[in-house]
């Protein structure tokens, strides 16, 4: 191999290499809370507080009217705030049902609410 093409196929796999080391950025977060971690709102422009541990303080994120409320994991379309939280209500009392709230790390804004209910207290 000449010293052109060497260069040219060195140079051509730089360029390759540069190319796919795109900076990563983290869009979301998420925490799943069981129902003594978690207080969700009643209106769709409040703060949503988590206790993501026994020893770690409250933290409060921003509820607006974009952010999607999802009664299940397997749930396609949004249920809606009014409808997941008198889901929620009614199987808070169980400690096996789980909240996974995500958000923002940017702005706290919450992103979407999703239920993840035992089976015994699924909606049917």
């Amino acid at each position: 191999m000449n010293i052109r093409l060497q260069s040219a196929a060195f140079l051509l796999l730089a360029t390759w290499l540069s190319a796919g080391h795109a900076a990563i950025r983290q869009i979301e977060q998420a925490f799943e809370l069981g129902p003594a971690q978690v207080e969700l709102p009643a209106r769709p422009d409040a703060q949503l507080t988590v206790r993501p541990c026994a020893g770690c303080p409250i933290v409060a994120l921003r509820v607006t009217a974009a952010t999607r409320w999802y009664s299940s994991l397997s749930e396609r379309q949004p249920a809606g705030q009014a409808a997941v939280l008198e889901i929620y209500r009614a199987a808070s009392g169980n400690p096996q049902t789980l909240v996974h709230v995500f958000y923002e790390p940017q702005t706290l804004r919450v992103r979407r609410v999703v239920l993840d209910l035992p089976r015994a207290t699924q909606p049917r």
